[in-house]
Parts: C-alpha cells; structure tokens; sequence
C-alpha cells in the first residue's frame, strides 16, 4: 500500500515529506496494535489517525489517503 502511495505521490511531484495528514481504514480492530507501530515507525511525527472501518476491496485489510501539499513556483499562482 505504501508503494502504492508514493507512486501516486511522485506522480504529482510529491514524497511523504509533503504529506499533511493520513487517515487510516481498518477492516478489523484486531490489527490496530500491528498497524499502530508500523506508521509510528515509519511516519513518527506524521499526523495521522486510525479508523476502523470497510475498505474498499474484500482482500484488503488496510487502505489509506491522505493529503499532499508542494509549494508551486508559477507567478500564475498567488497566495492571498
């Protein structure tokens, strides 16, 4: 699933550097405890939050989204 993130991550200019926020879905709350230490370990620090609810294909057990944000160096682009 991460590879699969950082896939579409890099198809948009972006890493898990710009990465926001994460919202976690778990099919089954009895995987919470191995899920919970594999993002602290590779996300510590990474907001993110763990819900128990169905995903989307009956093989998976987790999915994710999230949310990316790159600075844009285009003067078409203002910040207001």
């Amino acid at each position: 699933m991460w590879e699969n993130v950082e896939t579409l991550l890099a198809e948009a200019e972006c890493t898990y550097e710009d990465v926001g926020y994460m919202v976690v879905y778990l099919r089954d709350t009895a995987d919470y405890q191995v899920i919970h230490k594999l993002y602290e370990e590779r996300f510590h620090g990474k907001p993110y939050v763990i819900v128990h609810a169905p995903v989307c294909r009956s093989g998976w057990l987790v999915e994710m989204e999230c949310m990316a944000v790159r600075q844009v160096d285009n003067p078409q682009f203002k910040a207001y």
